[in-house]
């Protein structure tokens, strides 16, 4: 993703909203950004050239990088460690860090692929001269003209390179995978002064009052406020987050402690699992000619009593928690020569219900705590069938917002309590506008609830079908935009504008890049991290050693007690 046209994207959406609101930019009291986590970037310090484009959540050129740290010596001696840790201690967090995989929708591995496989990075980065940020913090270093580098809590909460449990940076991690802390940006309250957006953009100086993520925009947006309120986002993936209150949830499941948001009153965490393949099977069914439009499907899945038994599984990118299996796949089970359109279109909107139920499931048997209102949103929450299927599945009332966009509308209100307009979440309830409630057909559950577990048979028959996750195992540089790009454009700019040489010293010294002194150090450095790797691996050894030499003697100390 090119960060240039999505600040022109950005640009464009700003100025539309405020055009169609009838509104001047001197009007705004504030502004709150609401942006999609785990999409990140890095960008020179010195003159905010960025050195790639956006690599994105589902990019998975990370992928050798994800099996080979799942698999390897360093993390079973980190797993078998915590869970000693735990059995001694007692803390969540390391029972959370005894079941540690990685996934490609992680920023940590990704981050560190580009640190593997670009060596002016990689070197900037030990010199300080390299910025990460997800899209929230390049934004606002852009918006504020570079005075501020920083990401709220929930948006850090989603790279996989913070702790929750510390709720900081994880320094551990940082250091196992060669990072400097120097990369990543200040940890902030997701309400507060987060700088002022440059008049050059709008005309007029506006506050920035809050940055949240998308996810925990949402959960705010929906007032779900108290613990064990439940939302489900419907979107491209299905994302079920459960505010947990002050404390961390801690899971054997592939349900992941994030953050929700940080305000005055204090840091509010989530439980939250996905799936990843919610509306792209709706838009690929649309693509194959099931239907013309999306809008169809509800009509088309109650015009017929079943499917049939007929089975559909949306396991395009795999299946997540609590199955997490990266090499199952999608399809249908169950055709016949009577199989209809219908049954198909069904078929695929109840496994889409069923995955929800899956994962809400799970929630319940880890949960400390009951769960409470059930509310969904995003693009595919319109959809009655789907909605009106989780409602009975679970036995819970399930509201819908009349505005589906709640991401949004969470982003105002946050902004709105910077900036003093609200002073307490209550005051934002009665705002909330709910279009319709969907109430459990109970008379239909156990029915529902049958079907379910033969769908849980098909889905067996489709996990584990890539033997090695199904993935391209060709890892590509990122494409366009690149800091020699960057330097090209801008001494285009300059001579176009007269100005030749002029800025020189802020731009990267591209002869010493290409230089063979500077080849040579690279040699250095790779012989280097050859050494660190092998010295890693004696490490790791020597951890699982007195890992083991310690459950012995304790089991003799204990027996002889």
């Amino acid at each position: 993703m090119d960060p240039e046209e999505l600040w022109g994207k950005f640009m464009a959406v700003m100025n539309a909203a405020i055009s169609n609101a009838g509104v001047s930019p001197g009007d705004i009291r504030c502004l709150g950004l609401s942006t999609q986590r785990a999409t990140f970037i890095t960008w020179d310090r010195r003159n905010g050239v960025p050195f790639h484009n956006f690599i994105t959540w589902k990019d998975i050129r990370a992928d050798a990088l994800v099996r080979h740290w799942n698999s390897c010596l360093t993390m079973k001696a980190i797993r078998f460690g915590s869970s000693l840790l735990y059995l001694f201690v007692r803390s969540k967090r390391y029972l959370a860090a005894s079941v540690l995989k990685f996934m490609n929708i992680q920023v940590n591995m990704r981050l560190k692929w580009v640190l593997e496989n670009n060596e002016m990075v990689k070197h900037l980065a030990d010199e300080g001269h390299v910025m990460f940020g997800t899209i929230d913090t390049w934004l606002i270093y852009r918006l504020t003209e570079g005075k501020v580098h920083a990401t709220d809590y929930s948006n850090a909460s989603g790279t996989a390179l913070y702790d929750p449990y510390l709720e900081d940076w994880n320094t551990f991690f940082l250091k196992v995978f060669q990072m400097p802390k120097s990369l990543f940006p200040e940890l902030r309250d997701s309400v507060g002064d987060w700088g002022v957006c440059s008049a050059k953009f709008f005309g007029v100086p506006i506050p920035i009052t809050a940055v949240v993520s998308d996810q925990g925009a949402s959960l705010f947006g929906s007032c779900s406020f108290e613990r064990g309120d439940v939302k489900v986002t419907l979107g491209t993936g299905a994302f079920l987050d459960v505010n947990t209150g002050s404390k961390a949830h801690t899971s054997v499941k592939g349900i992941y402690p994030v953050h929700g948001w940080k305000d005055k009153d204090g840091l509010v965490h989530m439980a939250e699992a996905s799936s990843n393949d919610n509306g792209t099977v709706i838009e690929w069914g649309q693509m194959i000619g099931l239907y013309e439009k999306a809008s169809e499907t509800s009509e088309l899945a109650s015009s017929v009593k079943g499917s049939e038994g007929v089975f559909f599984i949306p396991g395009f990118q795999g299946i997540q928690a609590p199955v997490n299996d990266t090499t199952a796949t999608g399809g249908f089970l169950g055709l016949s020569a009577s199989t209809t359109r219908a049954h198909l279109v069904r078929a695929m909107l109840e496994s889409l219900a069923f995955r929800i139920y899956q994962i809400y499931r799970a929630m319940l048997t880890e949960a400390d705590h009951e769960l409470l209102s059930l509310r969904v949103d995003g693009g595919v929450a319109q959809n009655d069938f789907l909605v009106q299927m989780i409602a009975t599945l679970t036995g819970r009332p399930v509201e819908r917002p009349k505005s589906t966009e709640v991401s949004a509308l969470g982003a105002a209100f946050l902004a709105g309590m910077g900036a003093g307009i609200w002073k307490s979440r209550k005051e934002l309830i009665p705002l909330r506008e709910v279009e319709k409630t969907f109430h459990p057909q109970f008379e239909l559950q156990d029915h529902l609830l049958n079907q379910m577990k033969q769908w849980e048979k098909a889905l067996q028959r489709c996990t584990k079908w890539h033997s090695k996750s199904g993935l391209n195992k060709e890892s590509k540089a990122p494409k366009g935009n690149t800091i020699w790009e960057a330097v090209g454009q801008k001494k285009e700019t300059m001579l176009l504008q007269g100005r030749e040489g002029e800025g020189d010293d802020d731009l990267p010294d591209v002869n010493y890049y290409e230089s063979s002194t500077y080849h040579a150090s690279q040699a250095s450095r790779k012989e280097g991290r050859k050494f660190a790797t092998e010295r890693n691996m004696i490490n790791s050894f020597s951890l699982v050693l007195s890992a083991i030499l310690f459950c012995l003697l304790s089991s003799y100390f204990y027996t002889w007690l």
